[in-house]
Parts: C-alpha cells; sequence; structure tokens
C-alpha cells in the first residue's frame, strides 16, 4: 500500500523503490489501485478532452485506519495506523496553453472545477474548503518552474469517515506535482508528510497531527506503523496475527467536519494542560505525574479527562503494538475496547452512532475489541473479529 506513481495505458505498472521490493502486494491490492487510476483517466477524458498518454501523470495515495492511538498524534504520543486498499487518484497533464494564468483542478466528488492562480499563497478564502488542501500543497511546493495544470481527483476514500481523505487527496497532489518537476530532488517521506501537514495548518484550516500524512507516505503492505510523533521515527509492525482474524472498518454513515468541530478545542485543551502540569511534552508525564500535579488542573473543566485520556492513551498504544508482535490477540482488543471507553468517556469525541457499533460488534461471538478511529464526531469504527464471524457481525449491523 505503498505511495506509488503510474504509468498510463493499458498496462498500469507501480514503481517501488528498490529497498522496497520486500513488500509486494496482492494482485487484490493491486487491482483496486489500477481501478483508481483507469476511472480517473475516463474522468479526465470527459472533463479535459483526449491527450496522448505520454503526457499524463498521475500519482495514488491510500486511505488509512488507526487501530489505536487516538488524539495523540499532536500530543507528541505514538499511534498505530494501517494503509487500507480504497484510494485516491491526482491525474494530470501540462496545460496546452501555459499563458493562462492558472491550473484547473478537477474533483469527481464534488462534481466541481475550480481555477487555482498564481501567487498559489494567496486567496484561499475565495476557495472552497476541498481547493484549499490543494492549494496549500502546491504553495508550500514553492516551485516557480511548476507549469500551468488540468488535474482530475477521483477518489474512493469517503469524505468525513475518519478514514483519511484529507490527507490523501494532500499527498497523491504532493507527488503528482514532483512528476512534473524533474529538475527538483524528491521530498523524503517525513519531509512530505511535514509540508502536506502544514498545508492542512495553513490553507484547511485544520490543526491536525501528523499521523494521517505520515502513514499514507509511509504506508507497507501488511504492516502497520508505529509512529512515534515525538521524534517522527516509525517501525512497521508485520500483521502477523493469527490468519482467522481481520478488522472490519465500519462507516457510521455520520460525516464530521473537523475544521469546524470539537477537534481544534481539544487541542488547545491538552496543549494549555501541558503547561499547566509544567511538563514540555506528553511522553514526560504518566499516571503517578498527572496524579501528583491534578491540582494544577482543578477548577479547569474538563482539563483533567482530556489529560488522563493523552496519558492512558499513550501508554495503550505502546501496549498494543507489542500485543500485536507478541500475537496476542486478546489484549490487543481489549486495549482496543479500553481506547474506546476512553475517547467516549474522558475525551468526548465519539457519539451516538459509534457508541452503537461498538456496542453491537462486542455483542457478537469472535469479536476482540472495537473502538471508533480517527477524529470522531462520526465516522468509522474499527473492530477486530475472527474471519468466520465477520458475516454474523455484518448481519447484526444492519439488522440493528
Amino acid at each position: 500500500m505503498t505511495m506509488a506513481d503510474f504509468s498510463i495505458g493499458d498496462e498500469v505498472e507501480e514503481e517501488i523503490p528498490s529497498q522496497l521490493e520486500d513488500t509486494e502486494e496482492s494482485d487484490a491490492v493491486l487491482h483496486h489501485k489500477q481501478a483508481t487510476v483507469r476511472e480517473a483517466h475516463e474522468m479526465f477524458v470527459t472533463v479535459f478532452g483526449s491527450c496522448p498518454l505520454n503526457e499524463l501523470k498521475a500519482a495514488v495515495a491510500p486511505g488509512r485506519v488507526n487501530l489505536i492511538g487516538e488524539h495523540v498524534d499532536y500530543c507528541d504520543g505514538f499511534v498505530l495506523p494501517m494503509a487500507i486498499p480504497l484510494y485516491t487518484c491526482a491525474m494530470g497533464r501540462r496545460a496546452l496553453d501555459q499563458d493562462r494564468g492558472y491550473s484547473l483542478i478537477h474533483s469527481v466528488h464534488f462534481t466541481e472545477t475550480v481555477k487555482i492562480h498564481k501567487p498559489y499563497t494567496e486567496g484561499k478564502d475565495k476557495y472552497p474548503q476541498w481547493v484549499r488542501y490543494v492549494q496549500g500543497v502546491f504553495a508550500l511546493l514553492e516551485a516557480d518552474s511548476l507549469p500551468y495544470l488540468d488535474i482530475v481527483i477521483h477518489s474512493h476514500i469517503p469524505p468525513g469517515s475518519s478514514l483519511s481523505s484529507s490527507a490523501a487527496l494532500e499527498l497523491s497532489v504532493l507527488y503528482l506535482l514532483m512528476e512534473f518537476l524533474p529538475e527538483v530532488d524528491r521530498l523524503s517521506t517525513t519531509a512530505a508528510a511535514l509540508l502536506c501537514q502544514k498545508a492542512e495548518h495553513l490553507y484547511a484550516g485544520m490543526p491536525c497531527g501528523i499521523m494521517d500524512q505520515l502513514v499514507i507516505a509511509a504506508a507497507r503492505n501488511q504492516r502497520a506503523l508505529k509512529i512515534d510523533c515525538l521524534t517522527l521515527d516509525y517501525e512497521t509492525i508485520p500483521m502477523s496475527i493469527a490468519h482467522d482474524v481481520v478488522f472490519l472498518v465500519t462507516n457510521s454513515g455520520v460525516k464530521h467536519a473537523l475544521a469546524t468541530s470539537e477537534y481544534a478545542k481539544r487541542r488547545s485543551d491538552v496543549d494549555r494542560a501541558v503547561k499547566l502540569i509544567g511538563a514540555n511534552s506528553w511522553r514526560d508525564v504518566n499516571e503517578e505525574i498527572l496524579k501528583q500535579r491534578s491540582s494544577s488542573l482543578t477548577g479547569e473543566g474538563d482539563m483533567m479527562d482530556r489529560a488522563s485520556h493523552v496519558v492512558s492513551e499513550i501508554a495503550r498504544t505502546v501496549e498494543a503494538a507489542n500485543a500485536l508482535l507478541d500475537n496476542n490477540i486478546i489484549l490487543f482488543g481489549r486495549l482496543m475496547t479500553d481506547s474506546h471507553e476512553s475517547l467516549r468517556r474522558k475525551y468526548s469525541v465519539s457519539c451516538s452512532e459509534l457508541d452503537e457499533l461498538v456496542e453491537i460488534a462486542l455483542s457478537v461471538e469472535g469479536v476482540f475489541g472495537a473502538r471508533m478511529t480517527g477524529g470522531g464526531f462520526g465516522g468509522c469504527t474499527v473492530s477486530m473479529v475472527r474471519r468466520d464471524a465477520v458475516e454474523d457481525l455484518k448481519k447484526e449491523i444492519k439488522w440493528r
């Protein structure tokens, strides 16, 4: 599930650096990627007309599901996400008229074509929200030699589903733009993730952590990533759990709008809380230290609950990563469920629809654990379930 650049035509081939040759992808994963590219090509021809295939370039980025470690990526914590086989494709060509003064961006999902003008650093308020993610990448790449482009964005990642559609959009656009800048050195995985995170902060108004961008940029097939959000180091965790266990992602159908929701308030709360505690980082705080300094949060509303979630979730994620390495399914499932309870009770980012999905999942025999995933206020849940119990779980969800 690596970031990939594609040639366009009857044969769609992924270019994988030599050091990644041990992460061969299944036929099913490649099929999903190739289908997304072909669909994007069809839409490109519909919107912009046909053109020689050798003039087209494309980049594909996956969505992600976070298995555990929620709302701690902006607290220097540990997170444990993995890529999923839902993809966003950015496809483009040099505009035929290089004197026109703008690039054209078409979103298949929003059925909208928007002009973005140079200088790309200006005028974000006049663009629709989805365009601001694209504009931010254009602006921060700071490449004067970038030509005006015609671009189509096509995605199978549902917006607002907590599966990181925005980060996939940013990274697919970034890697596409770099294909038109052969003279510019390729960004490292971490540098690409940081650029896209900054674009989301400055242009989309979303103060997100680094998890989404980094896991999408660094994703490996059949691997979760344990990311240290303090150092930005990461390690791959083989998904070596029993072959009869899978992760099931369920969409609640409730869409969140994080930029205008409680997300920014949670970040502001915990940023203030760590200062009140007198620590430089949440990584310097454990349960004992938090208890000793709890008086500093007295009278600060829900601040103690917010702090308690951060400290416990960081510890849970480390324990969960070790459990995954040890193939301890029972422990990993319990930690997932504990995480949801903390997010629901202490961090207050769940909602009735997510809680109901978790409750249903835990009532089905063969489910080891379940939790909300992503920013919350809607979106998806993720459940660890025996393969032979998946259909039972699906039926129970539909019946309820």
